[in-house]
C-alpha cells in the first residue's frame, strides 16, 4: 500500500511539473506574439474619415 501512495505522489508531482512547464512556454509564446508589429489594424478599428 506504501508503494501505491508513493508512486501516486511522485507521479503527480511530474504531471504537475509537465503542466507548468506546459502553461509556462504557453505564455511566453503568446507574449511574443503579442508584440509582433503590425502593418495594419483590423478594419473594425481603422478610422475611416472624410
Amino acid at each position: 500500500m506504501h508503494s501505491v501512495t508513493s508512486w501516486f505522489s511522485t507521479g503527480a508531482t511530474i504531471i504537475a511539473l509537465v503542466i507548468t512547464a506546459a502553461v509556462a512556454i504557453f505564455l511566453v509564446c503568446c507574449l511574443e506574439c503579442t508584440k509582433c508589429p503590425k502593418k495594419e489594424k483590423d478594419e473594425i478599428f481603422t478610422r475611416h474619415e472624410l
